[in-house]
């Protein structure tokens, strides 16, 4: 890899493969593997090795498989996978290692091989191991069965020991089980590495390829302890990641804001649980200060669940303000005019139109007539304290007979067909008539 040859790295120091090579003895580690190997070596029942995700349990269970001499024991180690951890599979496979070429399918078949496999062990001399990692996937069907195993005994000796390697869960299922407890003959629980550990845990990492300490200077160290919790796998995937962000910055060496920038990438917090993000050390503004609404005009929340805004304060006109209003806004607010004149002269052209709108030489009886509509409704009477003068009957007499009489003959009598400009005419008439 091109970031490893910048450091002069020939193999990754920090990988999480269960290399044997990368075996650290801290405290933690070499107190669990001598108790582990002293139960195994004293042909205990069942052990059980516990502790969180990362602490290191399977490249532990290598090593103690690595440390039982083959002439002193027959140990075989299982990996439970999700899913394939039935009684049958199980029991088939370890048969395989013990030997035997075709398990039988069926469970008292299957035990009789085990059985004469294991009574031959013995008579080697030797005694058998069986290993079980993530055995917390196991089922308890599975437990029973493999408890079952420990039962099994040749001219008065135990034939088989185990040990059951897996999370903290592993300890709440055996102890849900009441046939499993009494034959745990030794528990160990493996412990996070402390400052001084974890720091010459990383430096034998570079060790075991050559690498040069100065790569990881105190400030990483720390950094690198602070969010990796003592955990060795988590201390391998941060040192990673903060070598490749060191390698991309240009520099020799690994700084501690490697390290934030690789936990904050991988939501990894420095306390158990919790994530970091480089954000969040960012000061936040203070929120703007809002104007409290009353409780009875609250607003609800909107479809969101959001807060909505509080509405704008009202706008005072009166308070002396630069306030302005549009162009369009800026004439004043007053009723209409009503030009009686204007109605009138209208009035007029209607009544006029079909006239107007007449050919000439059409007779006027043919020609749609124009209605007109009078007010019938008296006209109101003024009352004078006095009684009004007399007028002379005598003589307003004739000249209102001979007023209405004009009006009948220009009602009734029958027009020649109009020549051009007589509709002008007819309209001076009739404004003259509605005068009268």
């Amino acid at each position: 890899m091109e970031h490893l040859q910048h450091f002069g790295l020939t193999q990754d120091p920090f990988s999480n493969e269960p290399d044997l090579r990368f075996f650290f003895e801290s405290g933690s580690h070499l107190d669990a593997q001598r108790r582990v190997e002293r139960g195994l070596r004293q042909h205990k029942g069942l052990t059980l090795l516990t502790g969180d995700g990362g602490m290191g349990k399977t490249l532990l269970a290598r090593r103690v498989l690595d440390a039982l001499e083959e002439e002193v024991f027959e140990a075989a180690l299982l990996v439970m996978l999700p899913g394939a951890a039935d009684a049958k599979s199980i029991l088939q496979r370890f048969a395989r290692q013990l030997g035997c070429e075709a398990p039988a399918e069926d469970r008292a078949g299957l035990l009789s091989q085990i059985y004469e496999q294991l009574a031959i062990v013995r008579e080697d001399g030797r005694h058998a191991v069986l290993m079980i990692d993530d055995a917390q996937l196991m089922t308890p069907e599975v437990f029973a069965e493999l408890s079952g195993l420990l039962n099994l005994e040749y001219e008065d000796r135990r034939l088989i020991s185990m040990l059951f390697v897996g999370s903290p869960e592993l300890d709440r299922l055996v102890q849900n089980d009441s046939s499993i407890v009494p034959r745990v003959d030794v528990r160990v629980r493996l412990q996070p590495l402390d400052m001084a550990n974890a720091t010459a845990y990383l430096s034998h990492r570079l060790d075991a390829v050559g690498g040069n300490a100065t790569i990881l200077p105190a400030a990483a160290i720390d950094a690198l302890f602070k969010f990796g919790r003592g955990r060795p796998r988590l201390l391998n995937t941060l040192a990673d990641n903060a070598l490749f962000e060191a390698y991309l910055a240009g520099r020799n060496a690994i700084d501690a804001t490697d390290v934030e920038r690789a936990a904050a990438d991988l939501g990894i917090g420095p306390d158990p649980g919790t994530t970091y993000s480089a954000l969040s050390a960012a000061p936040v503004p203070p929120a703007p200060a809002v104007a409290e609404v009353p409780a009875a005009g609250a607003i609800p929340d909107d479809a969101t669940g959001a807060p909505m805004a509080p509405p704008a304060p009202a706008l005072d006109l009166d308070a002396g303000s630069d306030f302005e209003l549009a162009p369009e806004m800026a004439a004043p607010a007053m009723a209409p005019t009503l030009d009686l004149d204007e109605g009138l002269a209208d009035a007029l052209q209607d009544a006029a139109a079909p006239v107007a709108a007449t050919p000439l030489g059409t007779p006027v009886a043919d020609a749609a007539p124009a209605s007109l509509e009078f007010d019938t409704e008296p006209p109101s009477v003024t009352q004078y304290p006095v009684d009004p003068p007399v007028r002379d009957a005598a003589a307003a007499e004739p000249a209102g007979a001979a007023e209405l009489l004009a009006q009948a003959e220009i009602l009734e009598a029958e027009l020649s067909p109009l020549e051009e400009g007589d509709g002008e005419g007819i309209e001076d008439a009739f404004v003259e008539l509605l005068e009268e």
